[in-house]
């Protein structure tokens, strides 16, 4: 009987553990992101920031010179947090794409970052060994899955928007030949 209300208490310990949500960002960052709600440009880059912090911290903790036993749970929380980040920048891009931001400039440095932490991410994956796989594999899958699909997605946007921008141009163009003789006509016939 006491083993299973052992057993049973481990189970539920397990079952509110994994109901704790766990924020990817700290208070100072969800902060930051308020403050730019209005700002587009400034909250991507925000958001690419607290994700090169997580990635960067990964690679310390990889390349620590004495690794703690603990690193690879912390490398998997920071991975986990690198794709919950890529996720909601994702969210934001679409948000802003759909509102007619002028995003090509902020699309370049989000496809600038990504290229950036997947090469991080591939680095991590070649030097692990395989316990260290084993306590963080999960988390490098979901955050390198995110990363290829936030790219996939940047990608697709940026053409789009280079797209619209050039037929914006173009409408211009033909607009403003299109004013230019009639202006000209009405200066000629007060000469």
């Amino acid at each position: 009987m006491k083993i299973l209300a052992a057993i049973l208490l481990v189970v539920l310990c397990a079952g509110a553990q994994a109901q704790k949500q766990h924020d990817p960002m700290n208070p100072r960052e969800i902060e930051a992101m308020r403050d730019s709600a209005q700002d587009p440009k400034k909250r991507i880059e925000l958001l690419l920031s607290f994700t090169r912090e997580r990635v960067l911290a990964v690679d310390r903790l990889r390349s620590a010179t004495k690794p703690g036993m603990n690193d690879p749970i912390a490398i998997a929380v920071l991975l986990g947090d690198v794709a919950a980040l890529i996720d909601e920048l994702d969210d934001n891009l679409a948000m802003y794409n759909g509102h007619s931001e002028d995003l090509r400039r902020p699309l370049r440095h989000v496809l600038d970052a990504e290229a950036e932490f997947q090469q991080k991410l591939a680095a991590l994956n070649e030097s692990a060994t395989p316990m260290q796989k084993r306590h963080f594999s999960a988390a490098l899958e979901d955050a390198t899955e995110s990363l290829k699909t936030s790219t996939e997605s940047a990608n697709a946007m940026l053409a789009d928007q280079i797209a619209k921008k050039g037929e914006e141009k173009s409408k211009e163009k033909s607009d403003h030949k299109g004013t230019k003789p009639a202006a000209d006509h009405g200066g000629n016939e007060s000469r």
